[in-house]
Formats: C-alpha cells, structure tokens, sequence
C-alpha cells in the first residue's frame, strides 16, 4: 500500500508541475513532450533490434554444432 501510495502521490505532482509548465509555455512543454515519447519509443526499437539479433545469432550458432556434429567434424561443432 505505501507504493501505491507513493506511486500516486508522484503522479500527482509530475501531472501539477505539467500543468504549472503548460500555463507558462504551451509550446515548449508539447515539444518536450514529443520528444519524450519519441526517445521511449525509440527505446523499444533499439530493444527488439537487439533482441532479434541475439536470437538469429544462437539460431545460427546452433544450427552451425548441430550440422557439425552431424558430419562428424568437430571443428564447426565449436570443438578445437
């Protein structure tokens, strides 16, 4: 309860100081806000990008031992 409590309560006030900042400068506040939401989506790409890749890379390491071991040699299989 005391997180919820605090989660709240920094809403609150992050929602009365937008507010603040908006009566002063409409314009500079939306552009802030653009690029706020523009850097966390931007987040989510970079994220999926690595993601992607990490898998395609066990994917392909994977497939490189298995197909090694298959052939019997052991140098595709990772070994020395």
């Amino acid at each position: 309860m005391p997180m919820f409590c605090m989660l709240l309560s920094s809403i609150s006030l992050m929602a009365f100081l937008g507010l603040v900042a908006y009566d002063a400068w409409p314009i500079g506040v939306l552009v802030i806000v653009l690029l706020v939401v523009l850097v966390m989506f931007l987040q989510f790409i970079v994220y999926g990008t690595h993601q992607f890749a990490a898998y395609a890379l066990n994917l392909w390491r994977a497939g490189r031992v298995s197909i090694g071991n298959a052939l019997g040699f052991r140098s595709l299989a990772g070994g020395g």
